[in-house]
């Protein structure tokens, strides 16, 4: 494979874009966080957070949540994506009452056959929704149908999108061979035209299998100015925008390489249950970030880990877990995999939905005298229905 510096754009006339060529170069303000530090057991979420807020979105047959896949939060409207159940973006307001569908399954203009990533455009307040199929319909934020795009691709599917500084930025997934191996692609949000194709797949040691797919977007901190992005096995989290540049350089002995990779072919025997146990860090998700922070996980083998970065001190803080003291009067040993949804610079959001009976859990501790004597609608929690739509909580950051 054709080495590439890592802080180069890859530019290709694949696409039949216009070739320009921007050097880029390491940036002074780049964290670097050590994961092979002394690791704790828990942090308290008090340490961070100065109060949690329940939100108990709505349930009517207009808006049945099966599980929640992407969630954004904007203007004081909650944005809420299930791939797989419902196939539809909702729309609630900050109390949890539904407001509204954007679009609707089907063929037609504006409908789409199975929603897979949604991104917004704040400032002109619209809404890209990626649709199966590689086509992006974009909407008012009131629901209405403005047009439907259709970048060409050539060999590769397109699973995660941001709109930034009225750019589209797709992060694919190339089926072998692929025209250039890039990870990302810069695309103008009116026509579709590929403008730039950048961060080449050896920067994801080789690996882009598009059978293996996180279940959490590549893009991280959606709406903050600028956004990120990482893939399963980067060695970093880069910053997106104008310039690709590195955000935080992540070091352990357990990162994996290409050679690591290459021994876990898929079509193996137990490819599945090897690449899910691979003895590896990977899989950076639930990130967030404020002035003074940011808190992410990662995947080490078969088990999660949190990693709390201290901007001011540059110290790092690792931990098996996040403890919920703001809702459990004890550590927090409902066996939720602990992750939020979506950040911005007041607070963070965790879904809980009653897949794997999260719901039915935490209710047990509400009768059991497990949470906190003050916790926020613990009686409506208490009433909700087995079929009811997914809890989220609201922290706010101190």
């Amino acid at each position: 494979m054709k080495k590439y510096g890592l802080f180069s754009f890859l530019l290709l006339s694949v696409f039949s874009c216009t070739v320009k060529q921007t050097e880029l170069s390491l940036m002074d303000g780049k964290y670097v966080i050590d994961l092979d530090e002394r690791q704790g057991s828990s942090i308290p979420f008090t340490t961070y957070f100065k109060s949690v807020q329940t939100i108990i979105l709505e349930t009517n047959d207009k808006c049945l949540i099966g599980r929640i896949k992407e969630l954004q939060v904007f203007d004081g409207c909650i944005y809420v994506l299930d791939e797989h159940i419902a196939k539809s973006l909702f729309v609630f307001d900050m109390t949890g009452r539904f407001i509204r569908k954007i679009g609707s399954i089907g063929q037609g203009p504006g409908e789409y056959i199975r929603p897979e990533d949604f991104t917004l455009d704040t400032e002109n307040r619209f809404i890209y929704l990626l649709d199966y199929g590689k086509r992006i319909h974009k909407y008012r934020l009131d629901g209405t149908f403005v047009q439907t795009i259709t970048p060409e691709l050539l060999n590769t599917n397109v699973y995660f999108i941001q709109f930034y500084k009225n750019r589209l930025y797709l992060s694919v997934d190339a089926y072998h061979p692929a025209p250039d191996n890039s990870m990302l692609l810069e695309v103008d949000p009116d026509n579709g035209t590929i403008l730039l194709s950048t961060l080449p797949l050896e920067y994801n040691k080789g690996w882009g299998n598009p059978f293996f797919i996180s279940g959490c977007s590549f893009f991280m901190s959606r709406l903050n100015d600028p956004p990120r992005y990482t893939r399963l096995y980067m060695d970093y989290i880069v910053t997106v925008g104008e310039n690709i540049t590195p955000y935080i350089e992540l070091k352990s002995k357990y990162l994996a390489t290409s050679e690591d990779l290459n021994n876990v072919q898929y079509g193996t025997p137990n490819f599945e249950r090897a690449i899910m146990q691979f003895p590896k860090i990977c899989n950076v998700n639930g990130f967030l970030e404020n002035d003074n922070f940011i808190i992410f996980r990662y995947r080490h083998g078969s088990k999660y880990n949190t990693v709390i970065y201290n901007k001011k001190t540059g110290t790092v803080e690792l931990a098996d877990y996040l403890n919920n003291d703001l809702i459990f009067k004890d550590n927090d040993k409902d066996g939720l995999d602990r992750s939020f949804a979506f950040s911005d610079s007041k607070g963070a959001y965790e879904v809980m939905s009653n897949i794997f009976r999260q719901i039915d859990n935490l209710k047990a501790s509400i009768r059991n005298n497990e949470t906190v004597a003050d916790f926020d609608k613990a009686d409506e929690i208490l009433k909700l229905e087995e079929d009811a739509n997914p809890i989220i909580f609201y922290y706010e950051f101190k």
